[in-house]
């Protein structure tokens, strides 16, 4: 990966910048991160917004640090993430092969987008907000999946991939999953499109079944609605 370049696509309204930091700060960042990975070219930053009015000083603070800051026009999370995967595709004709996507979980087409680019060469890290998580079509359709909120505030390349329990062998028990906490165990869940709400206890016991029941003969009722469905052509 050494000197290859990257091109940053950045959703400035699901991944804000933190209110400790400025863009400058937080491009330093996410250069920092990358580095650490082993891509040590240049990075190219597009950050995409509502078509909302910045101060000309905001515009000036974006430009300064190197990031393009592109209005999108009415039409919402949609038209974002729309605008934002064409001019990634237009990127892959201009030959850049690494991207890094800082978004929240895209829509089920979208996702079918990335898996095309994958199979085709092309390595994308998506980087999404730590309440959130990649579903298994995510996971196959990227490079890595890393916690946008540790990127921004530390330039942690964190990945969520690595946050799942692959055996469940330690746990005896749902009250052994409780130790876990709320949040751990909404991630674990979510991953594997289950159900993730409710109370701690709730979660753990849900998360249990697991241990003895591989995920494809685990009761519908105990699945989340609307996942995404992974498809392979």
């Amino acid at each position: 990966m050494s000197g290859n370049s990257v091109v940053v696509f950045w959703s400035l309204k699901d991944c804000p910048i933190p209110e400790s930091l400025n863009p400058g700060s937080v491009c330093a960042n996410i250069k920092k991160a990358l580095e650490k990975k082993g891509f040590d070219g240049a990075v190219l930053i597009k950050a995409y917004c509502d078509n909302e009015t910045f101060s000309d000083e905001l515009f000036a603070n974006y430009r300064d640090a190197g990031i393009d800051l592109l209005p999108v026009p009415a039409g919402g999370k949609t038209a974002r993430e729309f605008k934002l995967m064409w001019d990634m595709l237009l990127c892959g004709v201009d030959n850049y092969k690494d991207f890094l996507l800082i978004l929240d979980p895209l829509e089920a087409e979208f996702v079918n987008i990335l898996f095309y680019l994958k199979v085709r060469g092309f390595n994308v890290i998506l980087a999404s907000p730590d309440n959130e998580v990649a579903s298994e079509s995510i996971l196959r359709s990227v490079g890595s999946v890393w916690l946008s909120t540790s990127l921004l505030e530390q330039g942690n390349s964190d990945e969520l991939s690595n946050i799942r329990i692959t055996n469940f062998d330690n746990f005896n028990s749902p009250q052994d999953l409780e130790a876990l906490g709320t949040v751990r165990l909404k991630i674990e869940l979510q991953s594997r499109g289950m159900k993730c709400g409710g109370t701690l206890q709730d979660r753990a016991a849900r998360l249990f079944l697991l241990k003895s029941t591989p995920l494809d003969k685990i009761p519908k009722k105990f699945l989340a609605k609307g996942k995404y469905v992974y498809k392979c052509s």
